[in-house]
Parts: C-alpha cells; structure tokens; sequence
C-alpha cells in the first residue's frame, strides 16, 4: 500500500529466486521487510521437468519462510533466462512502488549469475539500493546434502552487502517513451514508426509542443507546423536515440523510418515503461 502523507514508507525487497534459500531468506531475521516481490521461472514453463520441480521447491521454501516471518510474498512468474524480460518486469516493479513512496532493495545474490547482471543494472538505473548475501558455505561434496533445505548456498549470519551504485545515463523521459514504444511494436511485429507514428504518439501521450499535429492542421498551416514539430523530434529525441545507437533511421521514398536497435531493447526494457 502506499503511504500518504505523515506515513512511514513501505519497505519492499524484490527477489529473482533460482536454486537458492538461505540467500532469500537469512537477510530478513535481522532487519524486516513489508513485502517482498518474488521473482522465479513459472511451474509451466517449457524448462527439463526435473530442473522445473527442482525450481518449485526453491520458491515454495521461500515463500513458507517468508511467511512465517509475517512478511506478505507476492509471486511474479518470469522467464528467468531471459533478461530483457527480467529488466522489463524488475524495473516496473521499481517504477510502481517508488512512485508509492516506498524504499525498495533488490536482492542480486539469490539468481544466477546472468540474471544477476540484468538485476544489478535496473537497480542502478532507478537509484535504489542492490545487495548480496555472503555465504558462509556451499552445499557441495560433504555438504551436498544440505541443499535441499538452504539452498546452493549456506548461510549463517544473515549479513548484507550493499553494492557501490553509480549513475546510469539514461535518454532524456520523452526520449524514453518514444524507445518505449518502439519496444513494443517491435514485440508486437510492426517493427518500425514513421515519422507521422511519432507524431500521433506524442499527441497521445501529452508531450508538449504536440496538442496539435499536421493531420489536424489546416492546408495552409500544415507545412509550418509539420517543419516545427520535424525540427523538435529530430533535435529533441530522434538524435540522442540515434547518437547512442538505440534506434536506427531509414528514408523510404520521402518518408523516414525509426527501429529500435538490440542496444535500445535494452534501455528500454530497463526504463520501467514497458509494463
């Protein structure tokens, strides 16, 4: 729930969860948390059965555990493996729950090594604090038969690591919902905008300069109007996304057609707006 004013802030941990407990679990016996979004790889997913099953203990554990320490646990089935879905739904979880005012920690040490990464960056991009969780041992060789209750990795102490954050230039927010949208056309097969598209978009969206657009203009305002608003998406949005080689520009006959690049995917997977 978010705080209203005079209220304390909630405190929400997001968790990606692959074969580990201890690293979910241990940090929260000294310093509670009010929510925890639990992030794992969906019973169903098309994954070898044992590893599935393997899996869906891992996240019932957890999520017992969690319980019992009277922390609420909302499960968010994502494909694990792939990580511009794992930026997507991490760094919309971000956006949601900042904007309710809360704090938000994300738990980098509970996933694999290349969920990890996808973790670490969309925390850093939204300015909230990454952590890792030491172990004090591994559930190998003598130890192997521990993994079924702690998990790969054994921990004791509960003791946290906060990461060094830094800053992550990101596209100006106009900028961001115009790559935004490209993402999604691009899911969606459409692939590309022409100009014309980003026009209507940014009517849509209320982008200022853009309450009028030369489809609404009249015959004899339509080319003044059409040159202003060329000028303020080429030099206000079209060249920083071109300059950083997130969208590619293509003119076909007199028009001219944006795409996004694997490089913009990503920042706009990480941008919290792709819901």
């Amino acid at each position: 729930m978010s705080p209203s004013s005079g209220d304390i802030p909630d405190t929400v941990h997001i968790i990606p969860l692959g074969h580990e407990i201890d690293r979910a679990v241990q940090p929260f016996t000294k310093k509670k948390a009010d929510r925890v979004y639990l992030l794992a790889i969906p019973p169903e997913s098309d994954h070898d059965v044992v590893m599935r099953e393997k899996q869906q203990h891992y996240t019932s554990e957890v999520i017992r555990r969690l319980k019992d320490l009277q922390i609420e646990v909302i499960s968010q089935p994502v494909e694990m493996f792939e990580i511009l879905e794992v930026m997507r739904i991490i760094s919309r979880l971000i956006v949601r729950e900042k904007e309710q005012g809360n704090q938000v920690f994300v738990n980098m040490s509970a996933c694999g090594r290349k969920t990890s990464f996808a973790v670490t960056i969309a925390a850093m991009v939204h300015g909230v604090m990454a952590y890792y969780v030491p172990a004090d041992a591994y559930a190998t060789g003598a130890l192997a038969h521990k993994e079924s209750t702690h998990g790969i990795s054994i921990v004791k102490t509960g003791k946290t690591e906060m990461l060094q954050s830094f800053q992550i230039m990101m596209p100006k927010h106009d900028s961001l919902l115009l790559l935004a949208e490209l993402f999604r056309r691009d899911l969606q097969g459409k692939g590309e905008m022409c100009t014309e598209d980003i026009f209507s978009f940014l009517k849509q969206k209320g982008v200022s300069d853009f309450e009028k657009i030369p489809s609404d203009a009249g015959r004899d305002e339509k080319p003044q109007l059409k040159r202003k608003l060329l000028n303020r998406i080429n030099f206000g949005y079209l060249k920083e996304l071109e300059d950083q080689n997130y969208i590619t520009r293509e003119k076909r006959g007199r028009q001219y057609y944006f795409t996004i690049t694997d490089a913009g995917k990503y920042i706009a997977c990480v941008s919290g707006l792709v819901e």
